[in-house]
């Protein structure tokens, strides 16, 4: 096809005028011809839409896809309380060991009679349970998020 053809048949494509034939005409040029520099602009025009159809995708971007729409924020959230509680334990542990290496611990009997120390081991029970219960409320405002975040989902 030369080159004089090819300009008209583009100035048809700009105007709206240009067949389905004339337009493949058009694309087999760019794709197979020598393509003058000042029509080199046009390139992507005529070949961009055949990468569009075609793009190459492996089987791996399909992997990553689904495990990206499988992975939910709630496994997320759970993931990283999961972490924090660790670093917490840790960091507890390592507090725990260093004050044991600065003190001495001495096992002394702290009370002058029994009834006395089950009434300081009851005190320290009741301190745990307030502790517990604290934190078993906390847990609860977490599922209750999640139960909420679940109803909005659904509704959506």
């Amino acid at each position: 096809m030369d080159l004089k053809q090819v300009e008209i048949i583009l100035e048809k494509y700009w105007e709206g005028n240009s067949s389905l034939e004339e337009e493949r005409l058009i694309k087999d040029f760019y794709t197979y011809g020598e393509v003058p520099e000042h029509l080199e602009i046009y390139r992507d025009v005529f070949l961009m839409p055949e990468i569009a159809v075609n793009p190459n995708l492996d089987k791996e971007f399909d992997k990553e896809i689904i495990e990206k729409i499988n992975s939910t924020p709630t496994q997320n959230r759970w993931n990283f309380l999961k972490i924090a509680a660790v670093g917490l334990v840790l960091i507890i542990a390592s507090i725990s060991v260093f004050q044991i290496d600065n003190e001495e611990i001495l096992a002394e009997d702290t009370t002058e009679s029994p009834e006395a120390a089950l009434a300081e081991t009851k005190r320290a029970f009741l301190l745990i349970a307030d502790a517990m219960m604290i934190s078993e409320q906390q847990v609860m405002m977490f599922s209750k998020l999640d139960e909420t975040n679940e109803k909005i989902k659904k509704k959506e």
